[in-house]
């Protein structure tokens, strides 16, 4: 069952005993991350800082660091079941792709109750600070490295809307606290929030935005599924959880949010103003809940909270790989090397002219164009299992035949290519071809499978 709430989500993981609540006081200064690290490094569970710096709020972190509480948060038993429940709540005589079946969903769809519920009081906004009771220092956000200048708020979703279309957009955005009401926005200009700004900029006028801390968990894993800019955030998580989610007008503009949010920071970005970092937001209003519990996301490396993320974003794009070209048979995100860095598909059929075909779809679709390395491999190869993938690279790879190269646009977040028009990226086909690179994998058959699967206690092995 869905949650409603990050204290709903806690108490889900409590009581299946995947909560660990820190009741010593610590420090959000360094030491609260290094003890999220290692728990995180070793697959254990989220956490619960009762008593950060001065005491009056509660950090969470390492919310969604596995796969189990990833799916607790959206509310589903597997990963693989994400696409099927979006599937199944869209109605059928629209396109294939489920993407698009939301994007062109109307009065008529069934969708429609979906939408977000306004209401007139919220447990986000049960305490308002205005004026000069703003002040960022008051809350613990977390610096986690040494080489940080400053604490940064990361679990946040920045809310903003188009000029142009006065679409919604939701992106998870990291924001470095700059002094007492100014963050810098660190964006890497792909997204919807960077999308908005440089309507504002073109305009001249400044853009009203929000942060969002907590409320409905599905709400951070959701936002970085890379969904077309016509698709609804808020919708979407109704659609996921069969009930419309309840939202509130902020107080000092017009955009809404989540009415279960633990924390909303409200207030503008100036287009004529930016730091050397990123784009300045200045806080006119924070509002909060009475005891407000601040999630924050650690970059612990190829486990915790972001490892995750690019997971559930690597099952919910399967389907659309597989609607660009259906000899895709899987598809995997390794957790290495950043977002951007390594793909890796699996073919049921494979030739050398597909193997590039399905290439430039990959690359071709908006959620990884970006993508440095794509290797495609054949079907017998888990892609999950780097050995796996990484031993028919070495066998069947000639690099003059089978390594080849595209050119497409630069991602923006890369200091080393944001001033090129193009960037490129490398393909490796290390898919099965016969000859002097041929894999050799033997299999045993369905039948022997069975027999060994069937009498293995017999033999008294491990």
């Amino acid at each position: 069952m869905a949650c409603q709430g990050l204290a709903d989500y806690l108490e889900v993981l409590s009581s299946g005993g995947d909560l660990a609540r820190v009741t010593v006081p610590v420090d959000a200064d360094l030491e609260l991350a290094e003890i999220t690290r290692r728990v995180a490094n070793s697959g254990g569970p989220a956490l619960l800082f009762e008593k950060v710096g001065s005491g009056s709020f509660a950090v969470a972190t390492n919310l969604l660091g596995t796969t189990r509480r990833a799916c607790a948060a959206l509310g589903i038993a597997g990963l693989d079941e994400l696409p099927d429940r979006l599937e199944a709540a869209i109605a059928e005589h629209t396109p294939q792709n489920w993407f698009d079946r939301l994007k062109l969903a109307g009065p008529d769809s069934g969708l429609e109750k979906l939408r977000p519920k306004p209401i007139k009081q919220a447990r986000c906004q049960q305490v308002v600070h205005l004026g000069r009771d703003v002040e960022l220092a008051a809350f613990p956000f977390v610096r986690a490295g040494q080489q940080e200048t400053a604490p940064s708020v990361t679990a946040g979703l920045c809310v903003t809307e188009s000029l142009q279309s006065q679409q919604r957009g939701v992106t998870r955005l990291p924001l470095v606290v700059l002094d007492t009401n100014r963050l810098v926005a660190q964006d890497d200009g792909n997204s919807a929030f960077s999308r908005h700004f440089r309507e504002h900029q073109a305009r001249g006028e400044r853009m009203p935005a929000a942060i969002v801390l907590g409320g409905d968990p599905a709400l951070l894993p959701l936002s970085d599924l890379a969904f077309p800019p016509s698709v609804d955030l808020w919708h979407l998580a109704g659609i996921l959880r069969g009930r419309p989610l309840d939202v509130i007008k902020c107080r000092t503009h017009e955009l809404v949010v989540p009415a279960d949010a633990e924390l909303i920071l409200e207030g503008y970005l100036d287009p004529g103003a930016a730091d050397e970092i990123g784009p300045v937001f200045h806080i006119a209003a924070i509002t909060q809940r009475t005891r407000a519990i601040l999630p924050a996301i650690i970059d612990t490396g190829t486990r915790g909270d972001l490892a995750s993320l690019v997971k559930v974003r690597e099952r919910a794009l399967l389907p659309q790989l597989r609607a660009l070209n259906p000899n895709i048979r899987d598809f995997c995100l390794p957790a290495v090397g950043g977002l951007h860095a390594f793909a890796v598909v699996s073919l049921a059929s494979a030739s050398a002219g597909l193997v590039r075909q399905v290439a430039a779809a990959v690359w071709g679709s908006d959620a990884l164009r970006f993508t440095r390395f794509l290797a495609i491999v054949d079907a017998d190869v888990d892609v999950q299992d780097p050995p796996q993938v990484l031993s028919a690279i070495g066998a069947n790879v000639a690099p003059e035949r089978d390594v080849f190269m595209f050119d497409g646009p630069a991602y923006s977040g890369d200091l080393e290519v944001a001033s090129a028009q193009l960037s490129r990226r490398i393909g490796i086909d290390a898919t099965s071809k016969g000859g002097l690179h041929a894999t050799s994998r033997a299999a045993a058959g369905e039948e022997t499978l069975r027999l060994v699967t069937a009498r293995w206690a017999e033999y008294g092995l491990l």
